[in-house]
């Protein structure tokens, strides 16, 4: 009996679910409609807002929602329309239009209007994501190379907003099926494209994908001509900005700019969105690449970033290789790049860790320098834990050339021996601390100035003319005769 009242209220949900479904898709078609007609980018945030929320509902329920979508195919592409059946073969079996509230008109009261392009991209979007989100990439390439040849063919502005997501998608595809290098060379043409026609969104978006296709494909030297060649635009989302600034870190931490890398990759974490928990993924990643650009700066990266709830785990083994820095320990370092392996292979970083090791062994000479005035060269590389103590000597005599540490080698006894310690205010450390608190200090000003708005035409207002200032000047006059009046009764 229960089992039977569990299906009895399931079907009323499900029936609702569907018919929320259809009534999303009609009202992200009226969206359309508006920003088509009155040019407002309002209805078109609200179109990809609707977008998303399909999507959502599609991963939730797919064998509930795929029906409806072939439906809304069915019923919005016209039967000769090219796109009807390459659609609807993908998808299953369209479900039962529901019985409409109001009565039908009359044959030639009503003719259907034609489905506009951007709802048509909107479409095949919602069914290129049922794809892909349904495991079936092999069946999503070939839609995503029709739809990419479908916005080749227009020239409309009003389609730009929905083709930056649309190629967003069909880069996505290719990527899970592990093609991305197939799709490189559209992207590239829809770059120039998307540059002669100044469209900022796509331009955005484009350069992101293909900096990442490169990342993925390890063409670093290409990566870094297409920073050298592109521009990316001022007024482009702030999301595709964290992106570009975290790639730009990436391609800077590899040609071995630390402080660029480091100054990127700050703007990343902080251009990304700080309360929405899908951004998470993105964080994390700028996270663990800050902090290995850090390290490699010789600076220690902030604890608040490995004690939140969010990254604790996550950051886990990169607080192990701070740790191991910090403290010079090259045992430490050397079990967890075996024990972390995979987790820096992964994230892509296996190559700038294994950087770290001259920082380990350099954090490690400074502290013995503190510690001992006089040690012996093969007691120093004992405690170093150096795989070849002969090496010791050539290693030291760098550390005291770079001035890491402020010692001379005894070559004849094999002794390195520490000078006294010096007064840090009498060197140039703070003045350059300074410097770099009042560039940060003058940069974020001149950021909050250009972020700043006035009223349109602030600086044109109407200057008086030369009766309206002689009839301010008397009344000026009068009004003070008058208080030095009052004065004298008083």
């Amino acid at each position: 009996m229960g089992e039977a009242m569990e299906v009895e209220t399931s079907a009323p949900a499900a029936e609702d679910a569907a018919a929320l479904y259809r009534a999303d898709c009609k009202l992200m078609a009226t969206s359309v409609e508006r920003f088509v007609t009155l040019r407002e980018a309002r209805f078109a945030t609200g179109a990809l807002r609707l977008l998303s929320c399909l999507r959502a509902a599609g991963r939730a329920s797919p064998t509930l929602t795929a029906p409806v979508l072939a439906a809304v195919v069915g019923s919005s592409f016209g039967g000769s329309h090219p796109l009807r059946e390459r659609l609807l073969a993908v998808l299953p079996s369209p479900a039962p239009e529901p019985e409409p509230a109001e009565p039908k008109l009359a044959e030639g009261e009503a003719k259907k209007r034609p489905l506009l392009p951007e709802m048509e991209l909107l479409l095949e979007v919602l069914v290129l994501l049922y794809l892909i989100d349904g495991g079936k990439v092999n069946e999503a390439l070939p839609l995503a190379d029709a739809m990419l040849e479908r916005i080749g063919t227009w020239n409309r502005r009003t389609l730009d907003q929905f083709a930056e997501r649309a190629y967003f998608y069909a880069s996505w595809a290719y990527e899970k099926a592990g093609k991305i290098e197939g799709i490189r060379a559209r992207l590239l043409a829809a770059q120039r494209t998307a540059c002669l026609h100044h469209n900022v969104a796509c331009q955005a978006t484009l350069l992101n994908l293909l900096l990442r296709s490169y990342q993925s494909a390890k063409l670093f030297v290409q990566a870094d001509k297409l920073l050298a060649k592109s521009n990316f635009p001022e007024t482009a989302s702030n999301a595709q900005l964290a992106r570009f600034l975290y790639y730009n870190g990436r391609i800077k931490a590899l040609q071995l700019e630390y402080s660029e890398a480091h100054r990127c990759l700050l703007q990343a974490q902080r251009k990304a969105p700080q309360t929405n928990t899908k951004a998470v993924g993105f964080k994390l990643a700028a996270f663990k690449l800050g902090a290995i650009v850090q390290l490699l700066l010789g600076e220690i990266p902030d604890r608040a970033i490995f004690r939140a709830p969010t990254t604790r785990a996550a950051m886990k083994p990169y607080l192990k290789l701070v740790q191991a820095v910090r403290l010079g320990d090259l045992a430490a370092f050397r079990d967890t790049m075996t024990r972390h392996a995979a987790t820096f292979n992964a994230d892509g970083n296996a190559t700038l860790v294994m950087r770290l090791r001259q920082n380990v062994i350099r954090a490690g000479l400074r502290n013995i320098s503190l510690a001992y005035a006089r040690i012996r060269l093969v007691d120093a590389a004992h405690k170093l834990s150096l795989d070849h103590p002969d090496d010791m000597e050539s290693i030291a005599a760098k550390a005291i050339r770079d001035g890491v540490i402020d010692a001379s080698i005894d070559h004849n006894t094999g002794v390195l021996i520490s000078c006294g310690a010096h007064d840090t205010y009498s060197t140039l450390e703070p003045q350059a601390a300074f410097h770099k608190r009042i560039v940060f200090c003058l940069n974020l000003h001149n950021d909050a100035v250009k972020a700043m708005t006035y009223p349109p035409d602030a600086h044109k207002g109407e200057l008086p003319d030369a009766d309206a200032i002689k009839e301010r000047q008397r009344e000026e006059q009068e009004l003070a005769e008058a208080l030095a009046e009052e004065d004298e009764f008083q």
